[in-house]
């Protein structure tokens, strides 16, 4: 089968006669529609496996969508034929984390595109219980994006979100995108803030009230104008760019929340003795909570999150790296998700 592996440290190559693999018992084997370039596909590319359990060679692709091709045996819960989203962390179920329903911190996790082959394949393997079936009206294309709306919903849950708060979300690409839309359907207004004007419009166009240019407009003056005086309720911070998470400590209101979900490298200072005076909660949030992926795909098909604008391209695997990684490494790529796949 044709495939996009990860070697090491920028060595991603495309493989056309890499191994099909096979269903184990409970697994299914999925014909990969599409997988969607995330910036953390970036990330191993250009530094390695972020995480020391993870091992190259690896099939990249954490945001992926298939078809069930063939069942492993014991799996009766869904049929050969079923369009689905693929649930990319697999948890033990028995670990502390697991027991308290906080599952995203599964000691024992493994999953999909990192300590497991991905979704930048023709095929791949994984849970029956952990493919997602998709309604009629979620198409092939949109399916990948549950996985950033999952992270979305997350971040929402963390954030402590009632009809009437207010809320910022500093950073517009895929995840502050969708975590904009699951925040109008918690009942939240929202400003979004961005330097780019494309991420802006689209900001707009899926229901932010308010939009700030960080180099036009210096957000820790005009948020609490926009707030009346006080700042917003919650910030939810997705850049992961330098600073930008001690932005979102700053900018919240007293006795507000920051959420922070942007990765980064670099270290931040955070002042505690502010934070303290103002009985502020800052919380970091990842990946996505029990239950948070089927939300995803439940948002998606009723329209409450739009991912159509976040798709930039439709990429075959044959072409996945040129028109793909590479052009995401590019300083004014002007896209959002790359699709990478064969339909």
């Amino acid at each position: 089968m044709q495939a996009i592996v990860l070697h090491g440290k920028q060595d991603l190559r495309f493989n056309p006669n890499h191994r099909t693999p096979k269903p184990g018992p409970g697994e299914v084997l999925l014909r990969i529609t599409y997988s969607s370039i995330c910036q953390t596909d970036i990330e191993m590319w250009q530094h390695g496996m972020i995480f020391t359990k993870n091992r190259e060679p690896r099939i990249l692709g954490h945001e992926a969508a298939g078809i069930i091709e063939a069942l492993g045996k014991g799996v009766s819960s869904i049929q050969v034929g079923t369009r689905v989203a693929i649930e990319n962390v697999r948890t033990c179920g028995a670990c502390f984390f697991c027991r308290k329903d906080t599952s995203q911190l599964c000691d024992n996790g493994r999953n999909f595109g990192f300590t497991d082959d991905g979704g930048l394949a023709e095929y791949g393997v994984w849970p029956a219980d952990l493919c997602i079936p998709l309604p009629a009206n979620v198409t092939n294309e949109e399916a990948p994006l549950a996985e950033p709306t999952s992270v979305a919903v997350h971040a929402v849950e963390n954030a402590n979100i009632t009809t009437d708060s207010s809320a910022a979300i500093i950073g517009c690409g895929v995840v502050g995108l969708a975590t904009l839309q699951v925040l109008r359907n918690a009942g939240a207004t929202v400003i979004a803030i961005d330097p780019r004007e494309q991420s802006l419009a689209i900001a707009k166009q899926v229901g932010a009230t308010e939009v700030l240019n960080p180099t036009k407009t210096d957000p820790a003056l005009a948020l609490p104008e926009i707030t009346n005086g006080h700042g917003p309720d919650v910030i939810i911070e997705t850049a992961g760019a330098p600073g930008t998470a001690l932005n979102a400590a700053q900018w919240v209101r007293k006795g507000g929340r920051a959420v922070i979900v942007g990765f980064s490298h670099q270290d931040q200072t955070l002042n505690f003795g502010r934070a303290h005076q103002g009985e502020k909660t800052v919380i970091a949030s990842s990946a996505t909570s029990t239950g948070g992926y089927r939300k995803a795909v439940d948002l998606i098909a009723q329209g409450a999150v739009n991912v159509k604008p976040l798709i930039s391209a439709l990429v075959p695997l044959d072409r996945g790296i040129e028109d793909g990684f590479e052009r995401m490494l590019r300083p004014n790529k002007n896209v959002y998700r790359i699709l990478v796949g064969n339909g």
